[in-house]
């Protein structure tokens, strides 16, 4: 698809459509800050960490962007295992749900745990779908209002499981929610890191996401399978170089094909890069490639108040500059009614 057929669907798909499945594409954003500090338990709010304000709400929106990723702890979230929701948590994203609703947004809730609760891989731990079917059970149920405008990210980068274990897992998961009457949009983050650029690799003890998530079914269709990917030489997105664009291209490009052959729907829902001028083509070509079906949307790696001088921030300066990375997203982005 060409970025002025890209544009012209989310134009189209904007009016009274833009909850999680509709039917234009999601671009987005990473509003990271819930899950900072995430060893300080239960932790200070706008001490140890944020949560986004509605000030950082409306610039995004305002860009265009209608998906919002928001990375949260488990552990903060539900401080005991089969537990409560935390009130303070539980209200903040009672706030952002309402926000999403009122503005045709869908708010992606990220359990960013990586495989684990409070240090405990969750194969290790005892009954780890009961209560990671727990938490989203409960969370779903808090959230129903605005079930058609709210995500469950049901764990981003599962790596401290090994990759069969954690498809069982989600599936176990997906299977009592979808019994509970549950039909939030599901996105089920590949195995280890979910990198594209080793979705392909496997073995006969584990082998990779490619084989394990081929056969992924929803028996509402309302699932989406979370890929990330950074631009880095190793990938991880903690330096600041970047590869070849063609070699991104063809990562993607892959990633794509796979997807269409299995009827899996997909999201970038991590990727960024710093500001320099071949790190920029980079972000361009990556852009291009997930306007092709079947990717339905991404989220950039990251906004959010408190990322100070962090090179792949997006977040605006504080006297509202734009950062050199949200030109080349404007492309991709249909500006919100009555932006600038």
């Amino acid at each position: 698809m060409s970025r002025l057929l890209w544009l012209l669907w989310l134009l189209l798909a904007l009016p009274g459509r833009a909850d999680c499945l509709s039917e234009g594409p999601l671009p987005g954003v990473n509003l990271a800050g819930a899950e900072f500090k995430a060893t300080a338990l239960p932790g200070r709010i706008n001490v140890d960490f944020v949560y986004p304000s509605n000030e950082t709400l409306d610039y995004f929106r305002g860009k265009g962007m209608r998906l919002l990723r928001l990375p949260v702890t488990w552990e903060r979230l539900q401080p005991e295992t089969g537990g409560a929701l935390s009130p303070l948590h539980l209200g903040e994203l009672q706030r952002l749900a309402r926000y999403s609703a009122l503005h045709d947004l869908c708010l992606l809730v990220d359990l960013h745990n990586f495989g684990k609760r409070q240090g405990l891989p969750l194969d290790q731990a005892p009954q780890a779908a009961d209560a990671l079917s727990d938490l989203w059970l409960r969370l779903a149920g808090a959230l129903a209002e605005q079930q058609d405008h709210v995500a469950l990210g049901l764990m981003n980068e599962p790596a401290l499981i090994g990759r069969s274990q954690w498809v069982s897992l989600a599936g176990e998961v997906l299977t009592r929610l979808r019994e509970a009457k549950v039909a939030n949009l599901v996105v089920v983050s590949g195995g280890n890191w979910s990198g594209a650029h080793a979705w392909f690799s496997g073995s006969a003890a584990q082998p990779s996401n490619a084989d394990l998530l081929a056969g992924w079914r929803d028996p509402l269709g309302r699932s989406v399978i979370e890929l990330h990917q950074y631009a880095d030489s190793d990938y991880s997105g903690t330096h600041n170089d970047c590869i070849d664009p063609q070699k991104m291209r063809t990562i993607l490009r892959a990633a794509g094909e796979w997807g269409s052959q299995h009827g899996q729907r997909l999201l970038l829902g991590e990727f960024g890069v710093p500001a320099s001028r071949g790190c920029l083509a980079v972000l361009d070509v990556m852009l291009a490639e997930l306007t092709r079906a079947p990717w339905m949307g991404w989220a950039y790696w990251a906004g959010g108040p408190w990322w100070g001088s962090y090179p792949f921030s997006v977040q605006p300066s504080g006297d509202g500059q734009d950062k050199p990375q949200m030109a080349v997203l404007a492309d991709y982005l249909a500006p919100a009614a009555g932006s600038q």
